[in-house]
């Protein structure tokens, strides 16, 4: 353990001071253009081509951006010049004229607008956000969204198999975030988070990613630790057509394609992929089936198959109006999660969106967004592929059939520099549970639950002065969750909770405040504070399930968790240095949490004494967030970030709630990685390290975690719209597994599941 976080302060150390040798120390060039490149809501963009040709020659030099945005073109000499920067899915952008004098290094930032002939923009609001594009996703061996956004400063992955990766932000699992898709709800049936949200969107369909953190997100209720939307691809001007092989190891393939065609009053795109893969071994070479109560047959069977199809429509029938219609259809079948006792044997996923836009308003109104929505999921899981099956009189044990729906929308108005929205959604969670212990006798698990949400909201943006900006937010909602009362099992929840409620409704308000200031000296320093809150989902308050030896029942009586937090964040820049830093501190009243729950009233025909049951609690979770980018050439970058996060929450002994550790918190880790681009080249040298993580819930039984060290190669070639990008990753076959694989849902196997080996991967593309 000392090993490894000496490893980290020694190569954040070495990187810092390299960096700030090579930025104060150095011999500035003749001249040189620097810059940040972002998309329209502010983002950094990576991977954009700045070229810099001087007029009236035919001399042009070409620069990168890194991951934080920025781009340094140098050895120039003095003279008048136009500037450009491409990126794939962004206009060009272009600086006509730039006069540089000798000696002098020249700022140019520079913002990038989606190159799409008509959108409706869904934004997370005006919280604190990072972005993942489409050109990182395909630039991993990553098999879904879950796992490619991991690799982004405060993110983190909870891994149940080959695919399906839950998000993890800041310490705030799933359950507390908002994991969006182009604006809309989607929910994982499954009650054992076999499916997470992300789960349902095809890599292919992905533009890029946008990451809301902490509690500042106002247009969305339930937004306890932060927001992800992902956005997916719209039509260009023109005909145009995206082909895309990624294949690997293990038997990983996926191909996909896209067509799209835009005009002015018109444009439409489709697209389908599919994606197969055999179970990866670790890095002893052993399957992730094995060790676990997989049958002989079913070992080396597909890990997943999955097959999706979608389309997009949008039309402008008068000047300023925009439609949109969006159909998504998943089918996945014979997905392995040797995390829990169960499998997939199908999950289908439906998502259908639209929306009106109504722009260049005259007077107090500028703009309208109508947006509304229906997306719903299919989901049976069984252990017939495990050998707790074997010998029985159907062909599972245990199995799931669960499925969820959501319909909602927003109406939306920009009144100048005030947003005011109104978000409505209602969902429904129905699941039931067949066990060969009871004869297979129906459990209504999740008793046909209804969440009802209606939510008024504002947000407000001002500059005050050119260097120094405000922005505040409101929101205020009621949410009603109901059960049906014919299937709750309202014994389970008295005989362990004392309560037969059905149904609650909550009333809150939520709201926020940021205060951004610009230095003269390259420093920029923002502050905000935020207050959001989450209503307790169908699972947390009426699931109900008997099992032998230990129940698993909901809380009705539980509140809605109100978190209330605090974000600092200062930056430094110095021509082709950044430093970033971040600091955060939560303080969640009402914290849902897993806990052994005690039997409290004696029920007939209820014969366990304890069950796993959840129980509010008052946490906190403060951490920070530091990152490093210096770029030593116009194509040699370096990037440097550190995570860390810290949860606790009171003792209740009462409650049976006895140590101070939240579950599921990751520890300290660092990314740190080399790379040279050329725009039409690159390599890229990553090192990634973890220290080892011992403040765990020990009332659940989690256990501790080792630290681990791995290292990533990966490299590529662009040529005229084609590109080949191939990678290495793991390189030394360590063998490890993530803090976040335990056991804490209702059909947990208790099987840590240890990452992939040594493993290489190929993307093949072309754009047309």
């Amino acid at each position: 353990m000392k090993s490894h976080r000496m490893s980290i302060i020694i190569m954040l150390s070495a990187a810092l001071c390299a960096c700030i040798t090579a930025a104060f120390g150095a011999a500035a060039h003749s001249c040189s253009i620097t810059g940040i490149i972002t998309g329209p809501d502010g983002a950094r963009l990576p991977g954009a081509v700045v070229t810099a040709h001087m007029k009236g020659t035919e001399d042009s030099a070409l620069a990168v951006s890194n991951s934080s945005g920025m781009y340094h073109v140098s050895d120039l000499p003095a003279g008048n010049y136009q500037l450009s920067a491409e990126l794939s899915g962004f206009e060009t952008f272009n600086v006509p004229n730039l006069s540089i004098e000798s000696g002098t290094s020249k700022i140019v930032d520079l913002t990038l607008q989606v190159a799409t002939v008509h959108e409706i923009v869904t934004v997370v609001g005006f919280s604190p956000k990072d972005s993942m594009e489409a050109t990182e996703t395909r630039e991993s061996s990553a098999r879904d969204v879950g796992e490619a956004i991991a690799q982004t400063t405060g993110i983190y992955k909870l891994r149940k198999g080959g695919i399906a990766n839950d998000i993890v932000l800041r310490g705030f699992s799933g359950k507390d975030l908002n994991i969006l898709i182009d604006g809309q709800r989607i929910y994982g049936a499954c009650p054992n988070h076999m499916d997470p949200a992300a789960f349902h969107v095809d890599f292919a369909e992905v533009d890029r990613i946008e990451i809301g953190k902490g509690p500042f997100d106002t247009k969305n209720q339930g937004s306890l630790g932060g927001v992800v939307n992902i956005v997916t691809r719209k039509p260009e001007k023109g005909l145009h057509a995206i082909g895309n092989l990624s294949a690997g190891s293990y038997g990983y393939v996926n191909p996909s394609a896209t067509v799209s065609y835009g005009n002015n009053a018109f444009s439409i795109l489709a697209g389908y992929s599919y994606r197969l893969s055999s179970p990866y071994t670790d890095g002893s070479g052993k399957l992730f089936t094995e060790n676990i109560n997989y049958r002989p047959d079913a070992m080396d069977s597909d890990a997943f198959k999955i097959g999706t199809v979608w389309g997009r429509v949008s039309a402008s029938p008068f000047a300023g109006h925009l439609a949109q219609f969006s159909f998504t259809h998943q089918k996945a079948d014979h997905v392995l999660y040797p995390y829990l006792q169960m499998d997939a044997i199908y999950d289908n996923t439906d998502r259908i969106n639209a929306g009106y836009q109504i722009n260049d308003l005259a007077g107090f109104v500028r703009s309208i967004r109508l947006q509304g929505y229906f997306t719903q999921v299919d989901h049976w899981m069984t252990d017939q592929y495990r050998t707790s099956s074997i010998n029985l009189l159907r062909a599972y044990s245990m199995g799931t059939l669960a499925g969820t729906q959501a319909l909602g929308g927003k109406v939306e108005t920009m009144l100048r520099s005030v947003t005011v929205g109104i978000e409505a959604y209602h969902r429904e969670w129905d699941g039931t549970t067949r066990m060969a212990g009871s004869g297979y006798a129906p459990q209504y698990s999740i008793p046909n639950v209804r969440t009802d949400n209606f939510g008024i909201y504002s947000e407000y943006a001002r500059s005050i002065s050119e260097r120094v900006k405000l922005t505040l937010g409101g929101r205020l909602d009621t949410v009603t969750t109901a059960a049906d009362a014919s299937k709750a099992n309202t014994n389970l929840y008295y005989a362990y909770n004392s309560a037969r409620l059905t149904s609650k409704t909550d009333n809150f308000p939520s709201g926020n405040a940021r205060l951004s200031f610009k230095t003269p000296f390259g420093i920029e320093v923002s502050a905000g504070i935020g207050h959001t809150v989450r209503v307790p989902d169908a699972r947390e308050r009426y699931f109900a399930l008997k099992r032998m030896g230990t129940d698993w029942v909901g809380n009705p009586e539980l509140k809605p968790s109100r978190n209330t937090g605090f974000d600092g964040d200062v930056s430094f820049r110095h021509q082709r240095l950044m430093l970033e830093s971040s600091l955060y501190w939560n303080y969640i009243d009402d914290y849902i949490a897993v806990v052994p729950q005690a039997k409290a009233n004696m029920i007939a025909g209820i014969m366990n004494s304890k069950a796993r049951s959840y129980q509010n609690v008052n946490a906190r979770m403060y951490g920070g967030e530091f990152s490093v980018s210096y770029l030593f050439a116009r194509q040699l970058f370096l990037s440097s970030d550190l995570s860390y996060v810290r949860g606790t929450r009171d003792a209740d002994p009462a409650r049976g709630i006895f140590g101070t550790n939240l579950a599921e918190i990751p520890p300290m880790r660092s990314r740190t990685t080399l790379r040279y681009d050329s725009g039409k080249l690159f390599a890229e040298i990553e090192g990634v390290f973890a220290g080892a993580q011992k403040n765990v819930d020990t009332t659940l039984g989690e256990q501790s975690t080792a630290g681990y060290g791995i290292a990533n190669l990966k490299g590529g070639v662009n040529f005229k719209g084609a590109s080949i990008k191939v990678g290495l990753n793991n390189i030394f076959g360590r063998k490890y597994f993530e803090h976040l694989s335990y056991q804490r849902d209702p059909f947990r196997s208790g099987a840590r599941i240890y990452e992939p080996g040594r493993n290489v991967f190929v993307n093949l593309s072309y754009r047309y």
